[in-house]
């Protein structure tokens, strides 16, 4: 097993065509390992097509992408994004729609007479954004205006006339009978799951966008003006459909909001909305029909069918990387796909949709058999040592174990996993061996898979995301050679039983501890460390910031932080957020750049430790205690307060935000202690603590925080007595915690703004450095 590092990527800045149905897309990630794998000009191939805009990003580096689409409007996608329309073209197409005539009167306003209410704010006549429908009673809640009178935009209820107005739009209709049959006969047998997706339009919504379709059918427009037509209106479709409409239509989300509000768009609002969406500053990138081969400098060769139908075709291509964004079970998409793909083109072009609409139970299940079947079929004609990167993104713990448990019964070898839980984005490198070799399994898999969690949040020190437990279990089940043959052909799937072992093995009575805030996981016979995984990355990224002087670019800090933590342990990305807004001031031009803040500079950080143990010292004396300086961990300052033998008051001092070295120290104190930060660190010390309810629970039950700042105040007001001190030094808390408790039941960053306030407010460089 390689550790890898984990390639952060960037996420979008703009919204991409069918963006709420397709695979979550970070820039960066597949560029970034393919010229660190293999030549550009290279042909790479991405067998399942899922994400149009990695395979885009593929070739716009240079690599020639074998790209077999079964789903025609995926493939319109595709094509439509390598050789974008201009914001001209698509203007001009939507000029042309207006102008045209519904009857006796001009299309656009009839289509936004449709949506007709009145202004709240001025009572004028104006067309509505949107309404909103609650999802059980299907009863009209809320509409959303921008006036043309008044320019006011404003969120109300919606009105009886509002009602009235949206009722006589019926989805019994003769519209709603043509949008059925567009797709296909009434006695066809996937016609249920059409007229499930079709549910997905409130009728009104039909009634429009089928105004504006019919301007298309029967039309002998130029080639090119149609295409501009039919990207409008296949945004129009995407906006306006809601995928939890549908009575049997499931959500493309993995966790679906059942109470969400039914949105009502506008669907002439939908279509101006594509000229945002479509029109994209980039070269055109060549793209081909197979078997035409694309540049070598790059471009995209279309395979306009199912993958298994080209794989006995592959023996001309020499394929040297597999590129691929595991599929999920999306079967709203599907529907919804077969639905566009008819009304725009018709019956013919939808009933290639029609296998994967007649499936039974298109879960997990059977995306992870249809997943394994491919690579199986692969691995006959792909030489071995290709290297594959499947990324698996918007994961879960069942998304990650159907993506491995299919690779892994297809005879892939993983190499590595790599992941960021708050990217939930999981990047596994496999190969395709040269034989199958079946290694020595000195364990059972059910223990293997707990002594992986078990060592892996030893390694780290803290509690650890659900994913990164699950992603260890994997690795290791791989590297002991599972599944065997025998246990592929002794099981229909494997995936259920995988589910199950992780289920049993990852569990309280396994002695893990479940802490579902957090998502995260502990065990019992477990300590925290000292110096955790994310102290140890805190200490690095401050390094790396002294060590880049006036400026460090954000790209090249991830990238060692990266190589520095690879695969499991990688830095999650809200803690080098957290660091960074605790310790540096970020720049912004054509490159995010950061610098050390200047009271975070390591001679400023060693002149307020001084500072808060001269302030301890004489606030110490003034209440009649004797003050000593006691041993304590690195580069903090451990003073007491004592009267006589007896031991009042314990003050810990410490520049950075690495807390386990402080609360894990044992020095004997009675009742609770303190702990001296600056203001600054709040930020990062809530960060740590939220993602450690174990650290929570110990700073809860033993310590109390203080503020550089506060300290400061304190010692300038010069008025506390024995009596008062404790109530007047939590006058200023340093962060607000909830309880938190274990269930015991079976990077684009965005810079923000966290400036310390006072003079030293600001890195626990000291720690550092040391």
């Amino acid at each position: 097993m390689n550790d890898q590092p984990y390639i952060y990527g960037n996420s979008s800045t703009r919204d991409y065509p069918l963006q709420d149905h397709l695979p979550e897309y970070r820039s960066g990630i597949a560029e970034n390992w393919l010229k660190e794998t293999i030549p550009t000009g290279s042909w790479i191939l991405s067998p399942f097509g899922s994400s149009p805009q990695t395979s885009l990003e593929a070739a716009r580096a240079g690599y020639r992408v074998l790209l077999p689409v079964h789903n025609p409007v995926l493939r319109f996608v595709i094509e439509n994004l390598a050789n974008p329309p201009t914001r001209d073209e698509l203007n001009s197409a939507l000029a042309s729609l207006a102008s045209s005539y519904k009857g006796t009167e001009r299309l656009k306003p009839f289509i936004l007479s449709l949506y007709e209410t009145d202004c709240p704010q001025c009572g004028a006549k104006t067309s509505a954004l949107s309404f909103s429908w609650a999802k059980n009673t299907r009863e009209l809640l809320t509409k959303t205006c921008r006036c043309q009178t008044c320019g006011e935009e404003t969120q109300t209820m919606a009105t009886p006339e509002d009602t009235a107005k949206a009722r006589e739009f019926s989805d019994r209709s003769l519209i709603h009978a043509r949008a059925l049959t567009r797709v296909s006969s009434p006695t066809d047998p996937i016609r249920v799951h059409v007229e499930n997706a079709l549910g997905s339009y409130p009728p009104r919504s039909v009634y429009a966008l089928f105004s504006v379709l019919n301007k298309l059918t029967g039309s002998e427009l130029p080639a090119d003006d149609l295409i501009h037509l039919e990207i409008l209106l296949l945004h129009a479709f995407q906006r306006c459909s809601h995928p939890l409409a549908g009575t049997n239509v499931q959500s493309s989300s993995s966790e679906e909001k059942t109470d969400e509000p039914l949105q009502e768009l506008n669907v002439w609002y939908a279509l101006e909305d594509a000229l945002d969406v479509w029109t994209l500053q980039t070269e055109p990138i060549p793209t081909t029909l197979w078997p035409a081969a694309p540049p070598e400098k790059g471009g995209i060769c279309i395979f306009p069918g199912r993958v298994k139908d080209l794989i006995t075709q592959l023996d001309s291509i020499p394929v040297q990387a597999i590129l691929t964004v595991f599929p999920r079970p999306t079967p709203s998409f599907w529907g919804l796909s077969a639905l566009w793909t008819g009304w725009l083109w018709g019956q013919e072009a939808a009933a290639p949709l029609r296998g994967v609409l007649s499936v039974g139970n298109y879960d997990w299940n059977w995306i992870t058999k249809a997943v394994e079947n491919t690579l199986a079929e692969l691995g006959k004609v792909i030489p071995g040592g290709v290297p594959v990167l499947g990324l698996v993104p918007e994961a879960d713990t069942s998304s990650l174990i159907s993506a491995s448990s299919a690779s892994l019964t297809a005879g892939l070898k993983l190499n590595n996993i790599a992941l960021d839980p708050d990217q939930r984005l999981v990047q596994t490198q496999w190969v395709f061996p040269s034989e199958r070799l079946s290694a020595a399994k000195p364990e059972s898999s059910r223990e293997l898979i707990r002594k992986a969690g078990f060592d892996l949040l030893k390694k780290a020190g803290e509690p650890l995301h659900n994913l990164l437990i699950h992603a260890a279990g994997i690795c290791s089940l791989a590297q002991a050679g599972y599944p065997d043959k025998v246990e592929i052909a002794a099981a229909e799937d494997y995936l259920p039983q995988l589910l199950r072992d992780f289920e049993e093995n990852i569990a309280y009575r396994q002695g893990f501890l479940h802490y579902p805030e957090a998502e995260s996981w502990w065990h019992l016979e477990l300590e925290l460390d000292p110096l955790p995984l994310s102290d140890r990355v805190e200490i690095s990224l401050v390094r790396l910031l002294i060590k880049g002087g006036d400026s460090l670019s954000e790209k090249q800090l991830l990238k060692t932080l990266a190589g520095e933590y690879p695969a499991l342990s990688t830095p999650r990305s809200r803690l080098i957020q957290a660091c960074l807004d605790s310790y540096a001031e970020h720049s912004s031009g054509e490159e995010i750049t950061w610098v050390l803040k200047p009271n975070d500079q390591p001679a400023s950080r060693i002149q307020d430790l001084e500072e808060m143990g001269t302030i301890l010292r004489e606030i110490g004396t003034k209440l009649g205690y004797a003050t000593r300086e006691a041993p304590g961990p690195e580069n903090t300052l451990h003073l007491i307060w004592q009267e006589g033998n007896a031991v009042r008051e314990t003050f810990f001092v410490s520049v950075s935000g690495l807390l386990n070295k402080i609360v894990t120290t044992k020095d004997g104190s009675q009742g609770k202690q303190w702990m001296i930060l600056p203001g600054s660190r709040a930020p990062l010390v809530d960060y740590k603590m939220n993602q450690n309810p174990l650290l929570a629970e110990m700073i809860r039950a033993n310590w109390q925080l203080v503020k550089f700042r506060h300290l400061r105040r304190l010692s300038e007001q010069g008025d506390l007595t024995r009596e008062n001190f404790k109530e007047r030094f939590n006058l200023d808390p340093f962060i607000r915690l909830a309880p938190a408790a274990a269930d015991l039941t079976d990077f684009s960053f965005s810079p923000s703004d966290h400036h310390g306030v006072g003079v030293a407010e600001g890195v626990g460089v000291s720690d550092a450095v040391g």
